[in-house]
């Protein structure tokens, strides 16, 4: 009886084992059952397979198989029209242009260009700053976003786990074995 209970045991902790080296990360296969009945090796290795099958069936969850997960990146921002120095360019452009129409109406159009170029480069540089300060908030929303969705499927893995573990300790102790 000593081998056989052995073999009973050896059997329980082989099927935990290899359920938890398919379970996803943080998850365990943690049911034991021990024959009561004096069931052989091979009844139980049966009756572990048909429970199993039982529990995915009811559950729809099977621990042998690689669960999907959220992807660890993000989202990008869609690409800018310009380059990093092409507002500041585009700005100075457009500084250029208005400060001549106003200096050549005052005189002097090249003082009133210069003086709208600068002008223009600050403001460019500032529409730059502001647009790239957008596009850190929305990288950080994005990234917020995924690990939220992250944690949300490792909890719904981790019920999921749950419920197939509970259904095999069911079908299990219906068959006349120790389940814990």
């Amino acid at each position: 009886m000593t081998s056989r209970r052995s073999i009973g045991i050896g059997l329980a902790v082989a099927v935990v084992l290899g359920g938890a080296a398919n379970a996803p990360a943080g998850a365990q296969n943690a049911v034991y059952a021990y024959p009561m009945a004096g069931q052989s090796p091979e009844q139980q290795q049966r009756d572990q397979y048909e429970c199993h099958g039982w529990s995915v069936q009811q559950t729809g969850y099977d621990p042998n198989r690689p669960q999907p997960s959220a992807q660890p990146g993000y989202g990008m921002p869609p690409p800018s029209s310009s380059g990093p120095q092409g507002e500041a360019i585009y700005g100075a452009a457009r500084g250029a242009a208005g400060g001549a129409i106003i200096g050549a109406i005052a005189g002097d159009a090249g003082k009133g260009a210069a003086i709208g170029a600068v002008a223009g480069t600050l403001f460019g540089g500032v529409r730059r700053r502001n647009r790239q300060a957008q596009e850190d908030a929305f990288r950080q929303q994005q990234y917020a976003q995924a690990q939220y969705q992250q944690q949300q499927m490792q909890q719904q893995a981790q019920m999921q786990m749950q419920n197939y573990n509970r259904a095999f300790a069911a079908c299990m102790s219906a068959r006349n074995y120790r389940v814990q």
